[in-house]
């Protein structure tokens, strides 16, 4: 069959003719006012929206143009890098320097880049998290932190600094969870309109949770503490948790923190005992930190399985921690095994 020409889209029972949700800009541009900190973090906010519409697109084109995923070099943890982790990394960075951001730190960069002299505010970001993902259909995604670039080191103070934070998941839709220290908002991008609309505010996770995300296969070399809760929630009804688990695990940080937003949940990766991963897995200052944020603006919690990981003071850009977020019952109860089993 050859298939030529333009399509209609598909309209669905109860489709209507206009998208007339608010746009997340116009949400934006109302929250700022006349503030200049706030006028520069809805500056960033726009561009990185900016790019993710480009990211998206090209996503979408998956191979055609050519191998996304084709390895082209490391990064400062001499993981490896494939062509779209380098190309969304330029992409981001140019972009939040044209909106005046005073510096940029990424995964892809060894040490942050600088921007406009005098800007006012800071980003972290993981342009493309979950790149293992690319060409499978699994989620992908953007994720980020806004601090006041108010220091020489804006990125080596605790989480409890940002501003703003927020991630796009690029899945079957693209979709934006973010937060200006007013809750959690939802919004989906019109490809036709290359606009963000807002979906859903004020966003609160529910108070208990039966969903777990985490990588079963590493179960042996977690600690006594992490095991010994993995082991309760298996036995289910039968063991002293009372209650059937189950299981999500989808590959990619941004991928899971958008279901349980959405449903509810936990996830961990935590620091065990192999070589490379004592102090966990995943970056503190451009993953941990906007997560930790998302969440407590949701009525969740995040922790390293010990202290709040808004409380940690990062040594270093790249540095690694623990993490574990969600539904804040769970999230104390992981803390409770870790404490009575601390090795």
């Amino acid at each position: 069959m050859i298939m030529t020409g333009n399509f209609a889209p598909l309209v669905l029972a109860g489709d209507s003719q206009q998208v007339e949700a608010r746009a997340v800009g116009d949400y934006l541009d109302g929250w700022a006012g006349q503030d200049d900190l706030r006028l520069a973090t809805v500056d960033a906010i726009k561009a990185i929206l900016d790019g993710a519409g480009k990211l998206a697109a090209r996503i979408a084109r998956g191979s055609l143009p050519g191998d996304p995923g084709k390895l082209v070099g490391v990064n400062s943890d001499q993981d490896q890098q494939k062509s779209i982790d380098v190309g969304s990394h330029n992409l981001f960075v140019d972009l939040l320097i044209a909106a005046g951001a005073a510096s940029i730190l990424s995964e892809e960069a060894d040490a942050p880049v600088a921007g406009r002299a005098g800007g006012l505010i800071a980003v972290a970001i993981d342009p493309l998290d979950g790149s293992g993902n690319v060409g499978l259909g699994a989620p992908l995604g953007t994720i980020f932190s806004i601090v006041p670039a108010d220091s020489d080191e804006p990125f080596l103070r605790p989480g409890n600094r940002q501003i703003a934070a927020g991630y796009v998941s690029y899945g079957n839709s693209v979709d934006l969870g973010f937060s200006v220290g007013d809750g959690v908002i939802f919004a989906t991008f019109d490809p036709q309109s290359g606009v963000f609309h807002i979906t859903r505010r004020n966003v609160k996770l529910p108070e208990r949770t039966s969903d777990l995300a985490f990588n079963a296969s590493v179960q042996r070399h977690l600690s006594a503490g992490m095991q010994a809760y993995v082991n309760d929630a298996f036995l289910g009804k039968d063991g002293p948790r009372g209650r059937n688990f189950n299981m999500r695990w989808l590959g990619a940080a941004v991928g899971d923190l958008h279901r349980i937003l959405q449903r509810g949940g936990l996830f961990f990766y935590v620091n065990d005992r192999r070589s490379g991963y004592e102090k966990g897995r995943l970056r503190l200052v451009y993953e941990a930190n906007p997560i930790a944020f998302l969440c407590r603006e949701a009525g969740g919690k995040a922790t390293d399985g010990f202290m709040p990981v808004l409380d940690i003071k990062p040594q270093t850009y790249h540095e690694r921690c623990g993490l574990v977020f969600g539904v804040s019952e769970e999230v104390d109860i992981v803390g409770d095994y870790c404490a009575q089993k601390r090795i």
